[in-house]
């Protein structure tokens, strides 16, 4: 099999998973609305918006440079880099889950139940593996290992929703699934490790082990919080307009997803043809990303009021005024994931992509909470608009201070406090 032909079966594997949930999750959206009306839709939309920001204190950085990490590892020493990363995440599960509920409750009182449960929901994807899948460059594990299991979960939902009309239990479904994805993933991986794993426990060392992931959260954090401000600020300033954004955020969030088998494909790609051709690749990936993400943003642009027709049955009013800054949030978005989870990640320059987010928070945050008090739903959207954008010009002039200076990295090594007790 050539090597072209290789690339476009595993892009069609990787879309195959991420096609199959969007497929679902769409089916899933009118009838959720339509059972549990607009208001619960926009409580649960703004939890799993939330889950986002919450769950990086989960993930830690795995979510975001894992695959990078993974790819760049010789394959004996992936299973043990697994584990000592869920075990970190479990510890980071019992304190995030308590604190998400706590901050979700004090927005919607009148709901605790429906928070308890779809913290619970939302939060467990980030103990999961698909950034190990993805980084081992194995679509059909991602899809049968996690993706399949998540989606079953949302499919047997929307089967919970037309027999009971209860959103708590839909959820607490979807629950059931989203541990059972955890659990198998988490068992492939360890029987499949050549060599046998050590698990060190100790609270001590799993927290010591978060310390290389410094640069990694701060990315993820930043980026969370000023993608999951504007849904928390609606929630708690002008809750009659939270379904209305989160329709807006929905439709990008799917045209992510779309487009997330693009990027785990260049994750995996990159690293694969050694550093003597590295740089050649992540030239190519940086000049064919800006096409794709234009034209997916003109589609939301163009589609969105459409789509939101169809999803919420016309019983959401979303025009062209949220659709096109949708559009630009997508396309300078699409681009920084590739330029920034990717090119940069594989070039060793983390810090320039945690310092890239902060740029998109320090500017971003405040021009959300302006523009939330000066225009709404519309205001936000465009404010998040400007920030990724400022995302996106910072990034590439990193990535072309880092290609001119030369210097290649070498195969990546376990980091530093990840070594199991034998190896200190």
């Amino acid at each position: 099999m050539g090597p072209r032909l290789s690339m476009v079966k595993r892009l069609v594997s990787f879309a195959l998973t991420t096609g199959l949930s969007s497929l679902v999750g769409l089916v899933a959206v009118p009838i959720i609305i339509a059972g549990a009306g607009p208001e619960l839709w926009g409580i649960q939309a703004a939890l799993q918006t939330a889950a986002t920001l919450f769950g990086v204190g989960v993930s830690f950085g795995w979510g975001t440079t894992g695959a990078a990490e993974v790819a760049g590892l010789p394959p004996e020493q992936r299973p043990q880099e697994y584990a000592n990363s869920l075990v970190s995440r479990s510890y980071l599960a019992l304190i995030v889950y308590p604190v998400m509920f706590c901050v979700m409750g004090i927005l919607n009182p009148h709901h605790l139940a429906l928070v308890a449960v779809g913290s619970a929901t939302f939060l467990l994807p980030f103990l999961g593996a698909s950034w190990y899948f993805i980084g081992e460059a194995r679509p059909s594990r991602l899809f049968w290992l996690d993706g399949f299991p998540q989606t079953l979960g949302v499919a047997v939902s929307v089967v919970v929703m037309i027999l009971t009309h209860n959103l708590v239990a839909v959820l607490a479904t979807q629950l059931v699934f989203n541990l059972g994805a955890v659990i198998v993933a988490a068992r492939h991986i360890f029987r499949s490790s050549p060599e046998p794993l050590h698990f060190d426990l100790a609270p001590r060392s799993a927290f010591r082990r978060l310390a290389h992931q410094r640069h990694a959260v701060a990315t993820s954090a930043t980026a969370g919080l000023y993608v999951s401000l504007p849904l928390l600020i609606i929630n708690a300033v002008a809750p009659a307009s939270l379904s209305l954004y989160a329709m807006g955020d929905k439709l990008f969030r799917f045209a992510l997803t779309a487009f997330a088998p693009f990027l785990q494909l260049v994750q995996g790609w990159l690293p694969e043809g050694g550093p003597e051709n590295l740089r050649h690749r992540i030239r190519q990936a940086a000049r064919m990303t800006p096409v794709i993400g234009f034209l997916g943003g003109l589609a939301i642009a163009v589609l969105g009021p459409w789509g939101a027709g169809i999803l919420s049955a016309h019983r959401i009013g979303f025009g062209f005024p949220l659709s096109v800054p949708f559009g630009v949030v997508f396309a300078a978005v699409a681009v920084t994931q590739v330029i920034g989870l990717a090119c940069l990640v594989q070039l060793r320059a983390t810090r320039a992509l945690a310092q890239s987010t902060l740029v998109g928070a320090l500017s971003g945050i405040p021009l959300i909470a302006l523009g939330a008090a000066l225009y709404g739903a519309v205001g936000v959207a465009w404010a998040l608009a400007i920030s990724e954008l400022a995302v996106l010009v910072y990034q590439y002039a990193s990535l072309g201070r880092r290609m001119k200076a030369g210097n290649t990295p070498q195969r990546m090594t376990p980091p530093v406090g990840n070594e199991t007790a034998e190896e200190r």
